[in-house]
Protein backbone atom coordinates (compact mmCIF):
# COMPACT_ATOMS: atom_id res chain seq x y z
CA UNK A 1 0.00 0.00 0.00
CA UNK A 2 2.93 2.36 0.51
CA UNK A 3 3.78 2.15 -3.18
CA UNK A 4 0.16 2.95 -4.03
CA UNK A 5 0.33 5.93 -1.65
CA UNK A 6 3.56 7.13 -3.27
CA UNK A 7 2.10 6.79 -6.77
CA UNK A 8 -1.09 8.65 -5.80
CA UNK A 9 0.89 11.39 -4.11
CA UNK A 10 3.15 11.88 -7.13
CA UNK A 11 0.24 11.86 -9.60
CA UNK A 12 -1.80 14.35 -7.59
CA UNK A 13 1.26 16.56 -7.14
CA UNK A 14 1.78 16.64 -10.89
CA UNK A 15 -1.93 16.99 -11.77
CA UNK A 16 -2.82 19.90 -9.51
CA UNK A 17 -1.00 22.78 -7.95
CA UNK A 18 -0.05 21.76 -4.39
CA UNK A 19 0.06 24.52 -1.81
CA UNK A 20 0.89 22.28 1.17
CA UNK A 21 2.79 19.02 0.62
CA UNK A 22 2.17 17.85 4.19
CA UNK A 23 -1.57 18.21 3.70
CA UNK A 24 -1.37 16.24 0.44
CA UNK A 25 0.65 13.54 2.20
CA UNK A 26 -1.93 13.31 5.04
CA UNK A 27 -4.76 13.12 2.50
CA UNK A 28 -3.12 10.27 0.60
CA UNK A 29 -2.27 8.48 3.85
CA UNK A 30 -5.89 8.68 5.05
CA UNK A 31 -7.15 7.54 1.66
CA UNK A 32 -4.88 4.49 1.51
CA UNK A 33 -5.57 3.57 5.16
CA UNK A 34 -9.26 3.63 4.37
CA UNK A 35 -8.65 1.33 1.40
CA UNK A 36 -6.67 -1.02 3.64
CA UNK A 37 -9.48 -1.02 6.20
CA UNK A 38 -12.06 -1.78 3.51
CA UNK A 39 -9.94 -4.64 2.20
CA UNK A 40 -9.52 -6.03 5.73
CA UNK A 41 -13.27 -5.64 6.39
CA UNK A 42 -14.13 -7.45 3.19
CA UNK A 43 -11.70 -10.26 4.06
CA UNK A 44 -13.13 -10.58 7.58
CA UNK A 45 -16.65 -10.47 6.19
CA UNK A 46 -15.90 -13.32 3.79
CA UNK A 47 -14.25 -15.30 6.63
CA UNK A 48 -17.32 -14.77 8.83
CA UNK A 49 -19.58 -15.78 5.97
CA UNK A 50 -17.58 -18.98 5.40
CA UNK A 51 -17.67 -19.72 9.15
CA UNK A 52 -21.43 -19.20 9.25
CA UNK A 53 -21.87 -21.47 6.23
CA UNK A 54 -19.77 -24.17 7.94
CA UNK A 55 -21.82 -23.81 11.13
CA UNK A 56 -25.06 -23.99 9.14
CA UNK A 57 -23.84 -27.14 7.39
CA UNK A 58 -22.92 -28.75 10.70
CA UNK A 59 -26.31 -27.84 12.18
CA UNK A 60 -28.11 -29.33 9.18
CA UNK A 61 -26.05 -32.52 9.47
CA UNK A 62 -26.86 -32.67 13.18
CA UNK A 63 -30.57 -32.32 12.46
CA UNK A 64 -30.35 -35.09 9.86
CA UNK A 65 -28.62 -37.37 12.36
CA UNK A 66 -31.25 -36.57 14.99
CA UNK A 67 -34.03 -37.29 12.48
CA UNK A 68 -32.42 -40.65 11.70
CA UNK A 69 -32.16 -41.42 15.42
CA UNK A 70 -35.80 -40.51 16.00
CA UNK A 71 -36.86 -42.65 13.04
CA UNK A 72 -34.86 -45.60 14.42
CA UNK A 73 -36.41 -45.10 17.85
CA UNK A 74 -39.86 -44.84 16.27
CA UNK A 75 -39.33 -48.09 14.34
CA UNK A 76 -38.13 -49.80 17.51
CA UNK A 77 -41.13 -48.55 19.46
CA UNK A 78 -43.48 -49.67 16.67
CA UNK A 79 -41.93 -53.15 16.75
CA UNK A 80 -42.23 -53.32 20.53
CA UNK A 81 -45.81 -52.09 20.45
CA UNK A 82 -46.64 -54.66 17.77
CA UNK A 83 -45.13 -57.44 19.88
CA UNK A 84 -47.02 -56.30 22.99
CA UNK A 85 -50.22 -56.01 20.96
CA UNK A 86 -49.78 -59.54 19.60
CA UNK A 87 -49.09 -60.89 23.09
CA UNK A 88 -52.18 -59.15 24.48
CA UNK A 89 -54.31 -60.50 21.62
CA UNK A 90 -53.11 -64.01 22.36
CA UNK A 91 -53.88 -63.58 26.06
CA UNK A 92 -57.36 -62.24 25.39
CA UNK A 93 -58.02 -65.11 22.97
CA UNK A 94 -57.03 -67.69 25.60
CA UNK A 95 -59.12 -65.94 28.27
CA UNK A 96 -62.09 -65.85 25.87
CA UNK A 97 -61.70 -69.59 25.28
CA UNK A 98 -61.70 -70.22 29.03
CA UNK A 99 -64.84 -68.16 29.57
CA UNK A 100 -66.57 -69.82 26.64
CA UNK A 101 -65.75 -73.24 28.08
CA UNK A 102 -66.89 -72.16 31.55
CA UNK A 103 -70.21 -70.85 30.23
CA UNK A 104 -70.74 -74.03 28.22
CA UNK A 105 -70.17 -76.15 31.33
CA UNK A 106 -72.42 -73.94 33.44
CA UNK A 107 -75.17 -74.02 30.82
CA UNK A 108 -74.86 -77.78 30.49
CA UNK A 109 -74.91 -78.13 34.29
CA UNK A 110 -78.07 -75.98 34.62
CA UNK A 111 -79.78 -77.93 31.84
CA UNK A 112 -78.88 -81.24 33.50
CA UNK A 113 -80.00 -79.92 36.92
CA UNK A 114 -83.28 -78.60 35.51
CA UNK A 115 -83.87 -81.88 33.71
CA UNK A 116 -83.17 -83.89 36.88
CA UNK A 117 -85.50 -81.66 38.91
CA UNK A 118 -88.25 -82.05 36.32
CA UNK A 119 -87.81 -85.82 36.25
CA UNK A 120 -87.79 -85.95 40.07
CA UNK A 121 -91.00 -83.91 40.30
CA UNK A 122 -92.59 -86.05 37.61
CA UNK A 123 -91.66 -89.27 39.43
CA UNK A 124 -92.32 -88.13 42.90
Amino acid sequence: MESLADILEQELEEAVEVKNKRSLHRYITLLTENLVRQDRNEREHSEFREAIIRIDTRIEEGFKRMDERFEAIQRSMDERFGAVQKSMDERFTSVDKRFDMMFKFMTTGFVILATMMSVYQFLA
